[in-house]
């Protein structure tokens, strides 16, 4: 498998500075923070690398011919990595950036309602007049996400993207249902 320009600048700088975590490789390197965490989840720091291998070797014995290897020694799935990888950017350096997402989203859908509902000149007594919410900004952000999947070649970044957002919108229908209920 082939690296890209910016997943070798990534490894080099990991190489230097094992114990990096995405926030400070995706500055250091110029990349963003999904390009860093993905390919840290896909190979690990070196001293990860490091410990698994030797891990391996001790977890591999031969008997009657047949080689074993245990399971931690085997890849992931796609799917299982892309998950890792949107639970660590939404819990992670963007949460501590950002802030809870619903917040951010909240912000998002007043400013898009404004702009919809001025856009097409819809009054607050026009029953046609536009009021998203947070829930329907992240479920539009997956929508975004599902469009740019469309493009030639798998960026994998779109679908750690669209997990992620997806896992918004219900934590955003949460927080909405309950405070409905009050």
């Amino acid at each position: 498998m082939t690296m890209s320009i910016e997943e070798e600048r990534v490894w080099r700088f990991l190489l230097a500075h094992p114990s990096a975590e995405a926030g400070d490789i995706a500055t250091a390197c110029a990349v963003s923070l999904e390009l860093a965490q993905s390919c840290l989840d896909r190979v690990g720091t070196p001293i990860e690398v490091i410990l698994a291998s030797a891990k391996s070797a001790q977890e591999e014995w031969v008997d009657d011919d047949i080689l074993y290897i245990s399971a931690s020694t085997q890849t992931k799935p796609t799917r299982v990595k892309t998950l890792e990888t949107a639970i660590n950017l939404t819990s992670g350096d963007r949460n501590k950036a950002y802030g809870p997402p619903i917040n951010n989203l909240t912000d998002c859908a007043e400013l898009w309602n404004a702009y919809i509902n001025t856009k097409y000149k819809l009054k607050r007594t026009d029953k046609r007049i536009v009021k998203l919410d947070a829930e329907d900004v992240a479920w539009m952000m997956v929508l975004v996400k599902m469009t740019r999947s469309f493009q030639e070649g798998y960026h994998p970044d779109n679908y750690t993207d669209a997990s992620a957002y997806s896992a918004i919108a219900g934590e955003c229908r949460e927080i909405l249902s309950t405070k409905d209920k009050e």
